[in-house]
């Protein structure tokens, strides 16, 4: 009887430690749900105009850590997924391509005729770093509502914004 009690006890503890929560927005208009899970690097922006970036830990019901950060889900203003990888590929596109534009204007100056090339492949390159922080799309409140949800229990810890 004892083993059963225990086994019995084990199981509920696991089952309500186990508990996962994510942040859950779903689209106003079309209704398309998106799920933000805990530890993934995310980018967001407040209401009161703040930026932050870091690993996403949710820390209770109506709060959520960012970058030792901890922000209220009803304060936030926009999300968006911030891959390591692809804010280390932008840096290093932006990089080459300022050189490059660099490498005109010290071409230029020296009156050589590929300068006006350079810098045209140089803008270029530049240009693209800019347009990869467009993969991910921001995901503001104006479009979508913000929620913590428990995906063990399938239920919503906190009210829609």
């Amino acid at each position: 009887m004892k083993k059963i009690l225990f086994l019995l006890v084990f199981l509920i503890s696991y089952a309500v430690f186990s508990q996962h929560r994510t942040i859950e927005i779903t689209n106003i208009r079309t209704g398309k749900v998106k799920v933000f899970e805990e530890n993934h690097r995310i980018k967001i922006r407040t209401l009161d105009g703040k930026k932050h970036i870091g690993n996403l830990k949710i820390s209770d019901t109506l709060s959520f850590t960012v970058n030792n950060q901890t922000v209220k889900i009803d304060s936030l203003q926009s999300i968006k997924y911030q891959p390591k990888t692809l804010a280390t590929v932008k840096t290093v596109v932006l990089i080459v391509g300022l050189a490059i534009v660099g490498a005109s204007i010290v071409a230029a100056a020296g009156g050589n005729d590929a300068a006006f090339l350079l810098f045209t492949i140089g803008s270029g390159v530049t240009i693209s770093a800019g347009l990869l922080e467009g993969l991910n799309a921001n995901n503001a409140d104006n479009k979508w509502i913000f929620k913590i949800v428990d995906t063990s229990l399938k239920g919503e810890l906190t009210k829609q914004k």
